[in-house]
């Protein structure tokens, strides 16, 4: 992935918008994809804990355990994405105006090759446009965003009908199931 680069990639359950999480103009590209608001906030997305670290408060690293838990007994595979308190590194396109950090532990193949590749978080967001449907195959994002993309990343969406559930891992309250 290019330093501003922006690309569309399948995740777990629709396609997502990705980009570099310290590149201000690839992460204003996205929100204007998707008519998205800025202080809204975004997603960051992980293959492994080492990349979330740093863009978690230091103070509050004892929360990273949130991602050995499986809120969910019957479908432990289902993805959580956690909010955390978020340190200094995390950009406001990217938090909004939160003070609280949105952090997925991808188990996508595709998600974890691309992070792995960029040895980094990705910023990731589905991949439509503001109040229309998310788009779960390969030639509909070609279809519909290409020329707005650098790039494409062909491959198929995992077996969830909706996208993951959101947890406040200091309050585990549930803000989206």
């Amino acid at each position: 992935m290019e330093q501003d680069g922006v690309i569309a990639y399948p995740t777990e359950a629709v396609f997502g918008l990705g980009c570099l999480p310290f590149s201000i103009e690839a992460i204003q590209r996205i929100l204007t994809i998707k008519k998205r608001p800025w202080h809204k906030g975004l997603i960051l997305v992980a293959s492994d804990i080492g990349q979330i670290e740093p863009f978690v408060d230091e103070n509050f690293h004892d929360l990273l355990l949130c991602f050995e838990e499986y809120p969910d007994e019957q479908d432990p595979e289902q993805p959580v994405t956690w909010l955390l308190p978020k340190s200094e590194l995390v950009l406001p396109l990217v938090c909004g105006d939160h003070s609280k950090i949105a952090i997925r532990l991808s188990k996508h193949p595709v998600v974890q090759a691309l992070c792995d590749e960029a040895q980094s978080v990705i910023v990731s967001t589905s991949a439509n446009r503001a109040g229309n449907p998310e788009m779960k195959q390969t030639s509909e994002v070609r279809n519909k965003m290409s020329t707005q993309l650098d790039m494409v990343v062909s491959g198929a969406v995992g077996g969830y009908d909706r996208p993951s559930t959101i947890i406040d891992a200091q309050t585990q309250q549930v803000l989206r199931a």
